[in-house]
């Protein structure tokens, strides 16, 4: 592959398997589950391994492993804190012979491994020997810093790199250091106690213990990015955590309970549902924990990560859509999203990284290959939906914080967006908003569907450019709608009225142009000749949820959803099996997205399909039992239920992934039936129903207009819920939709 034609490799190492991450700001480490980073035995190589330290893109250790006497050491027990702030290694000794001749058998020696990150990577290794004699033990730690870019890693291949330093070796440390080819010096320090002796570029450590005795080596990595233009602190697009700051580093315990703090208060945002299910509350724990760990602490405020270890960088279209499902729990994410995107909206025209004036961001990367436009990334514009749905946040934010201040700051990021849609997004004028990438550089499709094979006829022809996607004309209704409703607040009525006729008769035009009755559903695109593009696809079941499909139209498109062809008994696919190029195991092309199905669902539950709401909910909740820890990842495979007994994991997807994670929430709203309005200090909660067995949920502490609700689910035996509303605070109202529920309100 040549440099000009570098794009994101869709496909990376294999993340299905012993596959274990940690992360702080922009810092995050995958690692198998004994804790070493690319032993020499590890059996595949280092280059394009996933294991490593990372920091903004670049993997700042490659190497971190350590033996006994030459002897590898064997994993017998992992856990992961539920909190994702630290990590746990239960290990022991393979047979080996100690430093004074004595033989030991396996596992007669054991090493708990503890590690964090905390503005860096802290390892403790704590061991204790078991065995009938006195261990003299020669533990050895081996480092190395390859200084790859992420892109590096996935499988790109470039000549363009800066100049790798000598390592550096004394007082107890170890220190990397690389010169980019855009005038940056990195740099990793490894710092170990007990001080080791340096023998060959490896770390030996004398260890003495007596029988039932303990012994304790820490290693403590910090890394440091430095440019001759000074400090980034002031950055909007840089995270405020992950490279080390001045003065000595703190301990173990000292960062472990800087991180904690941290998660905690990230995790308490949506931490506030419990239900009857303890299966059902572990994937929602692990939802927030997920969500917890991707997010950021930004100058402009959180913004949740796309995913690791591929897109651990902030994403324009996965903030967004996750900061809606999150938002009815947590509307400081959604702030957070709206600033940084408002900060880095594009002001001119640059082809290469498919930017427009008003467009919203699509992806920041900050490695080398993108600063220096080996690829087109840095600062990168080239999606058709963000800006649209950055419309549609900043309206529901209105609504769900009656934060009118904050409406004005953003309204001229609003206006330039509208701007952007009606110039840029509808260049031809025919109403529909298409994307054509600027430059051969950029994404062939830019969806959410952003693979090159995804979009594509009946016959298997992939479709050419301009392609206006059926979603992206859904998400334009509601921008539309949205900026009518925001400048309503800002009394701009003129222009709330003429938006509002415009998003009605765009309705009526998708209808027209993109519905096929012999499919059962709106096609998934029309191309760039304006003919439909005739998939049946996921996508059309976005439009219930953003008021843009006909009220005689949802039946058909629900059955269509519901039916065999889409459905896998795991949730929705992407696309029809009958569809042309319908791979079950390909990235968008048959595999089942839990955000895809989050956003199906909850625009069910909005015109009155409750039940399909549930039915998708309950099926991500069963395919989460299936991961590890109940972690959803980013896709899996669209295999039938009836054919497989578990989902099957897609080999590269990113675990944790942000959108994955908010769809448990968004989900959950939509059995729920809440809504929230807090220009009017009112929840509503309209038909109501809950999955998977759960015979009552509690949600506490939900907040609105400054004041607090307490509510609880209770099923009956129809299958539907009834609430009790166990605390609200005076100046709080609470509608009840459904007229057989119960409605007993403690009022403070």
């Amino acid at each position: 592959m040549e440099d000009g034609d570098l794009v994101p490799n869709r496909f990376g190492p294999d993340t299905r398997h012993d596959f274990h991450v940690l992360k702080d700001g922009d810092l995050f480490a995958v690692f198998p589950a004994d804790g070493n980073l690319n032993a020499r035995d590890a059996g595949f190589g280092e280059a394009q391994s996933k294991h490593g330290l990372f920091f903004r893109d670049t993997r700042y250790l490659s190497r971190l492993s350590a033996t006994i006497n030459g002897t590898g050491l064997i994993e017998i027990g992992h856990d992961a804190r539920t909190d994702d702030v630290a990590f746990r290694s239960d290990l022991a000794n393979s047979q080996l012979i100690d430093c004074q001749g004595t033989e030991f058998q396996d596992y007669e020696i054991h090493i708990q491994r503890d590690r964090i990150l905390s503005d860096g990577l802290f390892d403790r290794l704590q061991f204790r020997n078991y065995g009938t004699c006195p261990a003299e033990l020669d533990v050895v730690l081996e480092c190395w810093a390859d200084f790859r870019d992420i892109f590096e890693v996935r499988g790109m291949h470039t000549t363009r790199r800066g100049d790798l330093m000598p390592p550096e070796f004394g007082n107890g440390m170890i220190r990397f250091a690389y010169d980019t080819a855009d005038g940056r010096r990195l740099t990793t320090e490894v710092r170990i106690t007990p001080e080791p002796q340096f023998e060959a570029g490896r770390a030996h450590i004398r260890l003495s213990m007596a029988q039932k005795a303990r012994a304790e080596i820490t290693c403590t990595v910090r890394i440091a990015e430095r440019t001759t233009n000074g400090s980034a602190d002031d950055d909007p697009t840089v995270a405020r955590h992950g490279a080390a700051g001045s003065g000595p580093p703190p301990t173990f315990d000292e960062a472990r309970d800087a991180v904690a703090g941290r998660m905690a208060g990230r995790i308490g945002r949506t931490a506030r549902i419990r239900t009857s299910r303890p299966s059902f509350n572990a994937w929602l724990s692990r939802s927030s924990a997920d969500l917890a760990v991707l997010t950021s602490d930004m100058p402009t405020g959180p913004y949740p990560y796309a995913g690791i270890p591929w897109f651990s960088v902030p994403f324009g279209r996965d903030g967004l859509i996750t900061a809606l499902q999150t938002l009815w729990l947590d509307a400081d994410l959604a702030r957070g999203v709206l600033d940084f995107l408002a900060a880095t909206q594009a002001a001119e025209n640059n082809a290469f990284c498919d930017a427009e004036p008003g467009k919203i961001l699509h992806e920041h990367r900050n490695g080398e290959l993108a600063r220096s436009n080996a690829v087109p990334f840095h600062h990168y514009y080239g999606g058709i939906d963000q800006t649209l749905l950055f419309v549609v946040l900043a309206h529901a934010h209105w609504l769900r914080t009656a934060d009118r201040d904050h409406l004005k700051r953003l309204e001229p990021a609003i206006r330039a967006a509208l701007d952007w849609a009606k110039t840029y997004g509808d260049c031809d004028g025919d109403g529909f908003i298409e994307y054509e990438r600027s430059a051969e550089t950029g994404l062939r499709n830019q969806g959410w569907k952003d693979s090159e094979d995804a979009v594509f006829h009946e016959d298997g022809t992939l479709c050419v450019s301009p392609v206006a996607l059926i979603e992206v004309q859904g998400y334009h209704v509601a921008a539309l709608r949205a900026a009518a409703g925001i400048f309503d607040a800002l009394d701009a009525r003129d222009d709330a009225l003429a938006l509002r006729h415009r998003a009605d008769a765009l309705v009526k035009q998708i209808d027209k142009a993109f519905w096929d009755d012999a499919l059962g559903t709106y096609c998934i695109a029309l191309d760039a000749d304006n003919r439909p593009v005739r998939v049946s696809a996921s996508n059309a079941g976005h439009l219930p949820l953003f008021g843009a499909a006909l009220p005689e139209r949802l039946d058909r498109l629900f059955d269509t959803l519901c039916g065999p062809k889409l459905r896998s008994g795991w949730g929705v696919r992407t696309v029809s099996t009958d569809a042309a190029r319908y791979n079950p195991m390909g990235y968008h092309n048959g595999s089942v997205w839990p955000h895809d199905n989050s956003l199906i669902a909850a625009g069910a539950a909005a015109v009155g399909h409750a039940e399909l709401a549930r039915s998708i909910t309950e099926e991500l909740f069963e395919a989460s039992c299936f991961f590890a820890e109940h972690r959803l990842p980013e896709l899996w495979c669209g295999l039938p239920r009836d054919e497989t007994a578990r989902p099957v994991a897609f080999p590269s997807a990113c675990a944790p992934q942000a959108w994955a994670a908010g769809s448990a929430f968004l989900c959950l709203r939509a059995c729920l039936g809440i809504s929230i309005d807090a220009t009017a200090a009112r929840i509503t909660i309209s038909n109501p129903v809950l999955p998977a067995d759960i015979d009552w949920l509690e949600v506490s502490g939900l907040q609105v207009a400054g004041a607090h609700a307490d509510l609880v689910f209770r099923k009956r035996g129809s299958g539907q819920a009834e609430v009790e509303v166990t605390h609200a605070d005076a100046g709080v109202e609470i509608v009840i939709d459904e007229p057989t529920a119960i409605a007993t309100a403690t009022t403070a």
